[in-house]
């Protein structure tokens, strides 16, 4: 099958989550098909395949129209930045266009609100499929008349995996983190809607080491960072490109996002800690708890308890949170995609409440 990958702002750093789901399934489906990528607002990146248009809002090009509709697509995927919007239902109209009326798939990785408005534009203008990563999600974009399916959560289970003992030392030294610290660790942006306040309280106590990772291609909460500093966490917020090293040094992972808006509802962090089989505590953010049952070194926090008797319990259990992930991968995400691009619009398997 030949598919055109879209999404917008797609360049280096690849430290954001939509950005690394676009290319992650570019990839993945790259392997068994022949896939275009493209990107506008970004950057061309031979090594990844991406070709950037700087097109505007629209992306009303006809160089970009030009190189869609060559390639004759069997189908397009759509990984807009602005998520599930009323523009992104134009724009996926406008790429289906480029693409000769090929079928069209539309993925929203967090949720939107809508007022009426938008609501009768996205009933009009509505791709052939939506997919999404939570219920509540699938819920709302089915109300608007849209066929919807739910795509499981990926993560490369090669590249972020469990370390010996031996090689999580020589992090450790790498990284300046004393050898004998309890190491806490979050990766993601540095912004007070992940609700990071919480993990100042846990820094020393313990012998614990926070460890926190910011995404440098987002702007950084200076206040936040500098609390963080204040109380001696770690707090690193360049470019990491062998992230999975910070998890690898670590002990535990944790995720306290409440707003819908503070990650893409399957957080690429949270399942590349689980690949590397760390016990996590999270909110039960956005399709988390869709994809994955509490149990097995994942604990779901409501913030009822105090977070340190959490945190005390979680290194006290026995974890196994890479089985929860061994069969989500790109290649799985890849095939579900590919097999629901090709069924008929009415063949869409319907998501149960």
């Amino acid at each position: 099958m030949r598919i055109v990958v879209f999404s917008e702002r797609l360049r280096a750093p690849y430290d954001e989550g939509i950005k690394n789901v676009a290319v992650g399934l570019a990839g993945a489906l790259a392997a068994s098909h022949e896939v275009l990528t493209l990107t506008s607002q970004g950057k061309d990146d031979a090594a990844r395949g991406i070709l950037n248009f700087n097109s505007g809002r629209l992306l009303l090009n006809w160089r970009l129209r030009g190189i869609i509709h060559a390639f004759r697509p069997d189908a397009v995927l759509y990984v807009p930045t602005s998520c599930a919007t009323p523009f992104a239902f134009l724009r996926a109209r406008v790429l289906r266009g480029y693409a000769n009326q090929a079928r069209t798939a539309l993925l929203t990785l967090q949720p939107r609100p809508y007022n009426a408005i938008g609501k009768r534009i996205m009933r009009r203008l509505a791709p052939d499929l939506v997919l999404a990563q939570s219920r509540r999600t699938t819920r709302v974009i089915q109300g608007l008349g849209c066929r919807v399916s739910l795509l499981p959560p990926a993560v490369d289970t090669q590249r972020f995996r469990p370390v010996s003992s031996a090689e999580k030392a020589e992090l450790r030294r790498r990284y300046g983190i004393a050898p004998e610290a309890t190491v806490v660790t979050h990766v993601g942006h540095l912004k007070g809607k992940r609700n990071l306040g919480e993990i100042l309280s846990l820094q020393g106590g313990e012998n614990r080491q926070v460890v926190i990772v910011g995404s440098s291609s987002t702007e950084q909460d200076g206040a936040l960072a500098a609390s963080l500093y204040a109380v001696g966490a770690k707090v690193i917020d360049t470019y990491v490109a062998r992230v999975e090293e910070i998890y690898q040094l670590s002990d535990l992972y944790l995720f306290l996002a409440v707003e819908d808006t503070a990650a893409i509802e399957a957080p690429l962090s949270v399942l590349e800690a689980m690949a590397c089989n760390l016990p996590i505590i999270s909110t039960p953010f956005g399709g988390l708890p869709d994809a994955f049952s509490e149990g097995r070194g994942l604990c779901y926090w409501d913030g009822r308890k105090p977070l340190a008797d959490v945190v005390q319990t979680a290194l006290s259990t026995p974890c196994a949170t890479r089985a929860l992930v061994r069969s989500h991968t790109w290649a799985a995400a890849a095939q579900t995609v590919a097999a629901l691009l090709t069924v008929r619009p009415r063949e869409v398997p319907a998501v149960s409440a």
